[in-house]
């Protein structure tokens, strides 16, 4: 069964999450990669500040943001969203499981973001 978390969610969770990130090169290296996944300029911004347009996009990112948090009432809140706007039980504790691997995850570094960056432009050269 096919993951019902499209690439283009899960870039926008993973930009909210790293929104408070203070490295200019790790940040453009999310927006290329959110870019590349099929997100707007308006759509980046948004998740960066911890929102989507679309609203259940919205409640993965604000159940992400208070998994990270770790505010117990601010994630039954997000849990109970996120019920709402039709996401199963079972999905919501697959997104949780999926969350808190980026949030565990580390925060790129900028040598490895800009090594990522030089080897696609190396890879795109004939």
């Amino acid at each position: 069964m096919p993951s019902p978390f499209s690439k283009r969610m899960l870039q926008q969770v993973e930009l909210a999450l790293r929104s408070d990130c203070q490295c200019a090169i790790t940040l453009d290296e999310l927006r290329i990669e959110a870019s590349a996944a099929g997100l707007t300029g308006v759509e980046i911004d948004a998740a960066l500040a911890q929102r989507s347009f679309d609203v259940r996009t919205s409640a993965l990112v604000s159940l992400a943001c208070a998994i990270k948090s770790a505010n117990a009432a601010a994630l039954e809140s997000a849990r109970q969203q996120a019920a709402t706007l039709g996401w199963s039980d079972e999905e919501i504790a697959e997104f949780a499981r999926i969350a808190r691997g980026m949030i565990d995850a580390p925060t790129p570094s900028p040598s490895a973001a800009a090594s990522r960056r030089e080897d696609r432009h190396a890879a795109a050269k004939p």
